[in-house]
Parts: structure tokens; sequence; C-alpha cells
């Protein structure tokens, strides 16, 4: 015999008694702190879960909720006059996405008190839990649930609190809490606190007697802490960061993070470096609806290590400034600064920062228009490097003004225009002040199948100077430059359907050659030459050099499309100048080159799956026989963890590297990871990293232990690193920067 069902459905105390679910909800969730983020470009192996995640609604969402009517629906009720109606057997409580399930439930409508003696079971969009036992009063908001045990979904985290009591509409408090994204019946961490309150109106947490315990182990304690209940920010330490090296000693940084306004933050460092001593780094960041800005200062007093320099100072001071002065007018600060020339060598943390030659501080003011830019800027240079003589430092550039415009004319015609003016500075040298301009005039034609785009332009560049080495202080130059760039587009589908091209290209280049022996060189440097340096129209950087050129660049490409999505699969490139006059234009101390054809180019990318990528290059040079310029790169990633980088780098007389990267996983959790980059130029390796990476479905480790070279004598620095990532808390410990790009 079936029972029947007893339905009520109630507008009047709804509304509160929903929001005290969500209440309750919400403190459980509070202490979570938000999974820690991946570093931006580091590939990482996929994310091991202990429990499926769940979706945290937006706030719209629970408001619209809150909107709803409740239903009480049981197999069985009674409501005698003047008594608490009370509902029992296979009881459901519905509100909007909010439902409880209970054997029995006791609603009092003129008091408001709702009572479930026994047994509840409550889930929402946010949250799912267990309690033995609850009461609530719908008109002053107070109440408790007892023997919680929840699970939240957006944080995959779990956890129990012995009693969970709301005081009024806006704070409760929570005994005996802890939280895991583990196995809550057999975790390996856990966050327990005995106490815990919550302000709703302040948003702010309060945790007395907090500890977080690793495999039973206490790891961090706290007699008291706060934490924000809502996406904002809130003061308080950040978790630590910890190292080691030969030369540094320890190195512990316990970071302090300051929310000054909602617009301003601030972090301070303090970190103690033990062969050093204390440190202090500092970070001040704001932002407005015209500026943002980003201020930092490191300080080391009395560096201890500093034998032979009286424990000097150390210090590093960096400023970004961004604003927008008016509709399409921008101003920007780039301030760098350091203490000496072996800040970086002593306190730097890989090679990249170790082998910084300058320091660049700049400051400009930029505009646009529709068919124009405008940028003026102030740049000066901090020499790091002890082997540049100062007749070899660059030159501060204060100022240095650039007009370029590109006009479109009727027919397919266009005005471009290239122009500087910059005054070069220096303690010793020549200086002085160079304009530079290059009106072109263009016509495109680009057309299914073809393109055709013949320009000439006129370059003039002059000088005034001081301290001139020929003695004529207003040298000057003009050029014209002629060019025609042109190319073909076949196309044909392959056996397996998909898109082929071949790409012939042919690209003139006329300059006439001028006398320039007597401009001075403030900038200008020869470009590296490259499969793109084949259609320049000069092979120098800056104005102080235009190449003269009656030349001739023949090259061609082919690639492999996929039909479904256009991407490419394969690429290769091939090309190379020919010299019908040899170019007479060059560097001081340098010799002409007599050739008749340039080095031969070549370039190939392969991307068979998304997880896959070859590239190389090649430059050939014929005259001599040799190989000048030798690359290969090969990227590779597996479906689980395993992953290769290989990089070659080869320059004639110069450079002969190799560096491979690797993640091999032992077994389903243990992955071991490498990196040797090796010269055999100098027949030694740079660096040498070997570690390994354990992940559970809620914690992970990564050890690893580093020795490279930290500056031009080869002296070699060891460092270790240990980083505990505790999945949906945060991480304690560093790394030592991201192995794996994209």
């Amino acid at each position: 015999m079936t029972h029947p069902e007893y339905y009520l459905r109630s507008h009047r105390s709804g509304r509160r008694t929903a929001r005290s679910f969500l209440l309750a909800c919400a403190l459980l969730a509070a202490p979570i702190a938000a999974p820690a983020q991946q570093t931006a470009g580091e590939s990482r192996p996929p994310a091991r879960q202990c429990q499926p995640p769940g979706t945290i609604p937006d706030r719209g969402q629970l408001e619209r909720s809150a909107n709803l009517p409740m239903d009480i629906r049981a197999d069985d009720m009674s409501a005698p006059g003047g008594e608490p109606m009370r509902f029992s057997e296979d009881v459901k409580l519905s509100y909007g996405d909010q439902n409880l399930v209970t054997d029995e439930l006791i609603y009092d409508p003129e008091t408001g008190e709702v009572v479930v003696p026994g047994w509840l079971e409550y889930s929402d969009a946010l949250v799912r839990m267990r309690a033995s036992s609850a009461q609530y009063n719908t008109e002053d908001s107070t109440g408790q649930f007892e023997q919680v045990r929840y699970y939240i979904a957006g944080a995959a985290g779990a956890g129990n609190a012995g009693l969970v009591r709301m005081t009024d509409e806006t704070h409760a408090r929570v005994q005996r809490f802890d939280f895991t994204t583990c196995d809550v019946e057999d975790p390996d961490w856990q966050l327990k606190a005995g106490d815990v309150e919550l302000d709703f109106d302040r948003g702010v947490g309060t945790a007395r007697n907090a500890r977080l315990e690793f495999k039973g182990v206490p790891i961090l304690y706290s007699p008291w802490l706060s934490f924000p209940l809502n996406d904002q920010r809130k003061s308080g330490f950040l978790y630590p960061q910890i190292g080691s090296s030969n030369d540094n000693g320890l190195d512990l940084s316990v970071p302090y993070y300051w929310n000054i306004a909602p617009n301003q933050d601030a972090t301070f460092s303090p970190r103690l470096i033990g062969e050093r001593g204390f440190m202090l780094g500092s970070e001040y960041r704001f932002l407005t609806r015209r500026q943002r800005g980003t201020f930092n200062f490191d300080y080391l007093p009395d560096d201890d290590s500093q034998e032979g320099h009286d424990n000097r100072d150390r210090w590093l001071g960096r400023i970004r400034y961004q604003a927008r002065l008016a509709p399409r007018w921008t101003t920007q600060v780039n301030f760098n600064r350091v203490s000496d020339e072996d800040y970086f060598l002593d306190l730097g943390n890989d090679l990249d920062s170790s082998s910084i030659q300058f320091l660049r501080s700049d400051f400009s003011i930029n505009g646009r228009g529709r068919f124009w830019q405008l940028q003026t800027t102030f740049d000066t240079f901090q020499v790091l490097d002890r082997d540049v003589r100062p007749e070899r430092e660059p030159y501060d550039r204060l100022p240095r003004v650039e007009f370029d415009g590109d006009w479109p004319l009727p027919a397919g015609l266009s005005l471009g225009l290239d122009s500087e003016a910059v005054y070069f500075d220096r303690s010793e040298g020549v200086t002085g002040l160079r304009l530079d301009a290059m009106p072109e005039l263009a016509l495109r034609m680009v057309r299914p199948g073809w393109f055709f785009e013949p320009a000439v332009g006129l370059r003039t560049t002059a000088y005034s100077l001081n301290d001139s080495e020929t003695g004529d202080d207003n040298p000057s130059r003009v050029q014209p430059v002629v060019s025609m760039d042109s190319g073909l587009v076949f196309e044909r589908r392959t056996d397996s359907g998909r898109l082929q091209t071949l790409e012939p290209r042919l690209f003139y280049l006329y300059v006439p050659g001028r006398e320039q022996d007597d401009l001075p060189v403030f900038d200008t440097r020869e470009l590296t030459f490259s499969f793109a340096q084949l259609f320049q129209t000069n092979r120098f950087s800056g104005a102080d050099r235009q190449t003269d050129a009656n030349q001739v660049t023949l090259a061609l490409t082919s690639r492999l499309l996929d039909d479904d999505n256009g991407r490419s699969i394969v690429d290769a490139s091939v090309g190379q100048i020919v010299f019908l006059d040899d170019p007479s234009v060059g560097l001081p101390d340098e010799p002409a080159e007599d050739r008749s054809v340039s080095a031969s180019v070549a370039a190939i990318n392969w991307r068979p799956t998304d997880r896959f990528l070859v590239n190389a290059g090649l430059q050939w040079d014929p005259e001599d026989d040799e190989t000048d310029v030798a690359s290969f790169g090969l990227r590779w990633q597996g479906q689980d963890a395993r992953q290769v980088q290989v990089g070659y780098r080869f320059r004639r007389r110069s450079v002969d590297q190799i560096d491979i990267r690797g993640r091999y996983p032992v077994t389903n959790k243990l992955n071991l990871i490498s990196r040797v980059d090796f010269s055999f130029r100098d027949s030694t390796a740079l660096e040498l990293l070997g570690g390994i990476e354990y992940e559970s479905c809620c914690w992970a480790i990564r050890a690893s232990l580093r020795r490279y070279i930290r500056d031009r004598e080869s002296e070699k620095r060891t460092a270790f690193f240990v980083e505990l990532h505790l999945k949906g808390l945060g991480s304690l410990g560093q790394r030592p920067y991201n192995l794996f790009t994209r």
C-alpha cells in the first residue's frame, strides 16, 4: 500500500531558510584557498584528482534562486492545531537548486523554528554535506548543524566540522574544523582549526589554533589567522619559499601581502640568505582607469660575503608605469637599476639573469592616428659587463623621436614614411644628433594566386656632431631605394585530401652606392642573416649604414595544410640572394665582401600532431663550403607525463650547444625530470638539472638539483629547490624556473 505524498509550498520563510543553508555552505567553503594556477608558458602533465570537480554558481545564479518558493514534500505529515508541523518518512525540501533529504523535519510557522532531529543530507551547486542533526530559526536567523561531513564541488575538497553555529544572519562559528582535497577517510594532508569565526558583513573569517598537517606531521601552525570569505583580496602572510645553493647557503623568504585598497596592494618579502644576511624585497602595485604601475625595491644591507668590498649594500630598483594621457596618447616608464655589476651573478636565480650585459631604462610618450604613429623615447643603459670597454658602451638616446606613417592613395598606391631624430650621448667618443627619413611610394597588387609590390623610396640621413673623428661635424647621405617583391601561389590536392602549396617568390633590390666612411656608428650593427633577411632593404640595423645593392632574391616555400582546420602540417622554405654587383658598404674594421651569391638559407617546420613539433634551419655558405648557422628543435608530449624538448644551435666560430630537457614517468605518480645544456665549443656543461616529481590526486612534490655556470669565468653554482603543492590550498617552497615551454 502506498502512502500519500504531502506537499507544502511556503513563500514566507523560504528566503531566509535558503540563505541559512547558503551561509552554512559558505562558512564551510570559506577557509579554502583557490587552487594554485599553472605558471604561464609551462606545460605540465595532466593533474590527478581524488574527486571529480563540480561547478560553483555565480552570484546571479544564487540571487535568482533566492526568489523561488520553498517546497517540502513527505510521505507523512501532521499539523495539529496550534502545534508545529511534522513531516516524516522520505522528507524532501527543495529551494531552487538546493535540496535537503531527511527522515523527519519539524516546522513551527509561529516561531519560524525548523528542527531536523536526525540525519540530513543537503546539496546544491556549491556543496554537499551530511549532518547528524540541525535546527534553525527563520525569524532571528540563528541555528546550528552538528557532526557535519561536507564536500565542496569547485575545490574538489571535503572535510568535517563538529559544530556549525549561526549566531545571526551574517555571523557564524565553526568548531573542530578540518579540510582536505584528499580522500577524507584517509587524508595525506589536512588543514585543521579548533575554532573558526565568520563575519559575512565584512567578508572576513578568523581561525584560532590553525595547523597544517602532512602525513600526520604538523608543518605549519598559527595561533591566529584570518582569511577572506569572498573573492576580495585580503592582507596576510603568503606561503614561504625555501631553497639552497653552495655559495649563498639557505635561502628562505616569507612574503607578506598588504591589500591597501581595491586598486592598490603591496608585497613585502623578508628574505634570509644564509651566507649574505637579511634582505627585504618589496613590490607596490596600483591601477586606475587611466594609469597602472608596479614599483619594486630589494635591499640587502652589509652583504656578509662581500670580502674586500667593506660589506657593501646591495639593492635593485624597478619601475613599470603606464598612463593614458588622452585618446590615442599614452606614456610609459621602464626603470631598472642595481647597486653593482655583480648583483645578478650573486643574487640571481638562473643562467639568464647572470648573463645580463646591460640594464635599460626608458621613458616614452606615444601617439597614433589612423595612418600614423609618433613615439618619443628617452633611454639610458647601465653596463653590467666588466669586459665592455667605455668606447664600446651603448649610447644614451636623449631623446629618440620616431614618426611613421602609411597613407593609402588611389589606384592601389600608398605613401609610407619612416623617420626618426635621435641625440646620442656617451662619456667617451663622438656624440651628436642624427636625422633620418625615408619616404616611400609603393604599389600593392594582391590577387588570388599572385602578388606584385614595387616600391621606390629616398633615404636621407644628416648629422650634427660633437668631436667628430673625421673633422666633418655635419656629414650627410642621400640614397634612393628601389625594390620589387613578387610571388605566385600554386595549389593542389594530395591523394589524402590535404592542400599542398608551391610558392615561388622573387625580390629585387637596387640601392646605388654612397661613400659612408665619414659617418659615425652610433647604434648600427649588421643584422643576423636569416630567411627573413632575404627580403629586407638594408642588412644593417640603425641608420648609420645603408647597404648598397643590386641583387635578386630567389626563394621557394611549400606548405601542406590540413583541410579540416587549415593547420600547417609541414612548411618548408629555401632561398638565396644573387649579387649582380658586389656590395661595398660595411662597418669600420670589417673587410668588404667579394661574392656573387649569399649563403643559402633553408627552414622547415613539421607538425604532424598537436603534441609533436620539429623545426630545423640551415645557413650554408657555398663559397666557403661551410655551415654558417644550423639549428634544430624538437618538442613532444605524450598522452601521459612523457615530455621531451631538444634544441641545438650552431654558429660558426661562436656557438655550438645542445639543450635536452625531459620528463619520464617511472610510475603513474612518479616522474623523473632532467636537463642538459652542453657547449661543444667549450667542452663544458652550461647547466645540469635532475629531479623528481611525485603527484597524487591531492598533493605533489618536486625536488630538483641544479648546477650551472654563474659568470664568464665559468664559476659554477649548485642549488637545490623543493616545492610541495597541496591541491586546493597552495604551494610551499619554490621551483627553479619553467622547465618546459610551449
